[in-house]
């Protein structure tokens, strides 16, 4: 198992799947702006984030293309990943066309731990329709958590008043439909959109964007009133069991 694992986790540096959305580059679709490692080096990264990854923090993916089907989650299962977060809705103002479909094979494949991570329209408006029309589109499914995805793309940066407003129904409305609430975001990220003084986030789980290859969740930094983080996105971009994804840890 554990040399299966490793072997697939350096597979590609930075695959992009090609039904990605248009112009839609979250952070995790982002080309990252940190240094360029050399080979040996990013072997030996990876060496010590798995290592310590077993023995600290559960792996989990999240992934925006699709439609998966069984055998690529139960694929993604056996390769050590434990929990998984699906795009729900699409920065072009839609709900995800995949996403039944993946949650569904997820299930199917052995994984229970299962999100839903909403990427914002602001120019869209309506906010808590952006969650409601999520929300309905997953009736009958299970999963556990409604997660708003709060980066640069699409925000107008000039206005951190109307980007409180807009993200504070969101919050609101996603905490209406029985399921935990979270926010996707790195203090760089919020930041520009919101200002770190804001701190209207802090009382829901901060999923923490930090490509540092190390998978735990021992360094993270405060910001924005959060203390800690419930999850951390640590690489981006990876290529496994037929899968574009991105690698993330929690406790």
């Amino acid at each position: 198992f554990f040399f299966f694992f490793f072997f697939f986790k350096q597979k590609t540096a930075y695959e992009i799947m090609p039904s990605l959305v248009g112009s839609e580059m979250c952070i995790r679709d982002r080309v990252s702006t940190q240094s360029t490692w050399d080979s040996k080096k990013m072997l030996k990264l990876l060496f010590l984030t798995l290592t310590l990854s077993l023995v600290f923090a559960r792996l989990g993916f999240d992934a925006s293309a699709g439609p998966f089907n069984a055998n690529h989650m139960s694929c993604m299962r056996r390769s050590g990943f434990t929990f998984a977060i699906f795009r729900g809705y699409c920065s072009y103002g839609a709900v995800d066309r995949n996403i039944r479909a993946n949650i569904a094979a997820a299930h199917a494949g052995g994984i229970g731990d299962v999100g839903v991570y909403i990427f914002p329209c602001p120019r869209c408006g309506n906010p808590r329709n952006q969650v409601i029309a999520t929300v309905n589109a997953l009736r009958g499914l299970a999963y556990n958590t409604i997660w708003i995805d709060v980066e640069r793309y699409a925000w107008n940066l000039n206005n951190k008043g109307y980007n409180r407003n807009f993200l504070a129904q969101m919050f609101d409305e996603a905490t209406k439909h029985g399921k935990s609430t979270g926010i996707y975001t790195s203090s760089a990220e919020w930041s520009q959109i919101v200002g770190n003084d804001w701190t209207a986030g802090a009382r829901f789980w901060l999923w923490w964007a930090r490509w540092d290859g190390i998978g735990t969740l021992n360094n993270f930094q405060p910001f924005a009133g959060w203390r800690s983080c419930f999850i951390k996105q640590y690489l981006a971009n990876r290529m496994i069991c037929g899968v574009g994804y991105d690698a993330n840890a929690k406790n």
